[in-house]
């Protein structure tokens, strides 16, 4: 997750509240309807306020955005009918997020769609880093499988979230997203029926998990030092 590559340059920060409205473009522009608000966000900077990063091109244009909290790992392994609203506050995080959880849990990540490339991957590596320097055991999403509607009555979700394509550079998951949540070393431990409301993923979500791999009391004092939000 952590390779070097030539990007145009993006700088991630932790939000504030200054961000509010940065945030709120680029949620439009990404979710239309279905963005977070104002509301929600506030929320979700009150709570867990190093929890909200944002990515910053040209100085002060925010062109993409993640949030998260922290949760207890085994709480959303063992839930047989997780969903997001549940497992955020509907998004507000105010009554979801455990201070003393092991793990993250993403809320929300938003790209605009002419942000440079690997904009999104950013983000995620900076959650990893959060992971980190925190000490924390798991990268936790409920992710979505927006072509799903597509191949809905040519095979079942277990074997849409399996199939393959091949490309000029390979073979890849034949859903965009979940090709991209591989590339970030993300791995699908179940599928969620009921997820959230997304029509094109007939309401289907993917858990996606990424394990610290410097978890332990040691690299908790040495990731705190060498993992910088950046």
């Amino acid at each position: 997750m952590f390779k070097k590559k030539n990007l145009e340059k993006v700088k991630i920060r932790q939000a504030t509240i200054d961000d509010i409205n940065g945030i709120l473009f680029v949620e439009k522009e990404a979710w239309g309807e279905k963005a977070a608000t104002k509301e929600q966000f506030e929320s979700r900077l009150k709570t867990f306020p190093q929890g909200v990063l944002v990515a910053i091109k040209d100085y002060d244009k925010i062109v993409g955005v993640v949030a998260v909290e922290k949760v207890n790992y085994s709480d959303i392994i063992n839930n047989s009918s997780l969903n997001w609203y549940e497992v955020t506050d509907n998004g507000f995080i105010k009554n979801s997020h455990k201070p003393n959880g092991d793990s993250i849990y993403g809320v929300d990540l938003s790209v605009l769609p002419s942000a440079p490339c690997k904009t999104g991957t950013r983000l995620l590596e900076n959650i990893a880093k959060l992971c980190i320097a925190r000490n924390l055991k798991y990268g936790v999403l409920g992710g979505r499988i927006p072509d799903y509607h597509k191949f809905a009555d040519k095979m079942s979700v277990d074997e849409y979230v399996k199939a393959t394509v091949k490309t000029k550079n390979g073979i890849k998951p034949l859903d965009p997203e979940i090709n991209f949540y591989k590339k970030a070393d993300l791995k699908i431990v179940k599928i969620m029926p009921d997820y959230f409301n997304d029509s094109e993923s007939l309401n289907y979500g993917v858990l996606l998990v990424w394990e610290n791999p410097f978890y332990n009391k040691w690299y908790r004092w040495l990731g705190a030092r060498i993992f910088k939000i950046g």
